[in-house]
């Protein structure tokens, strides 16, 4: 299945299996990658889960052509985007509690990056307001996750 066939009711969370979370907030940026991302296949095993709790495994992505203005073509707006098409295997849909625990443990694997030790305690109330969160949009909005565009 690809990802152009795919209705996303957005944002979608990603849990790559190096347990990182990346987020998409639309169509146009889950499409989007770097040159980093195609060169070493970052997004391959990564589990997207949309705002419904409905899940997909990238198999594989493939880059369709180029994204973004004509800037990005300069260096100094940063590397140049491809559009890319994943190549999606449905997976049973996750319940609100795995995805938060989900998220807790990706942000417990790389607690240093998020906050580094000054912010230990936003950590920990970030962690208590994802235990809390009613919706994927909402643990969404709490992490902020990176698309990883620019890689």
């Amino acid at each position: 299945m690809k990802s152009s066939n795919v209705d996303f009711k957005f944002p979608v969370l990603a849990f790559t299996p190096d347990r990182e979370i990346w987020g998409f907030p639309d169509m146009d940026r889950l499409t989007r990658c770097g040159p980093r991302t195609l060169k070493e296949d970052a997004q391959n095993g990564m589990e997207l889960i949309d705002a419904k709790g409905r899940r997909w495994r990238v198999l594989s992505i493939r880059r369709t052509g180029r994204a973004g203005s004509i800037l990005s073509l300069l260096w100094i707006f940063g590397p140049p985007q491809s559009r890319i098409e994943q190549e999606l295997e449905p997976m049973p849909a996750v319940s609100l509690s795995e995805v938060q625990e989900r998220a807790c443990l990706a942000m417990e694997s790389s607690r240093e990056d998020y906050y580094g030790e000054e912010g230990q305690a936003e950590y920990r109330s970030t962690l208590k307001k994802i235990e809390k969160a009613r919706s994927i949009t909402r643990i969404y909005d709490l992490l902020q996750p990176d698309t990883f565009e620019p890689y």
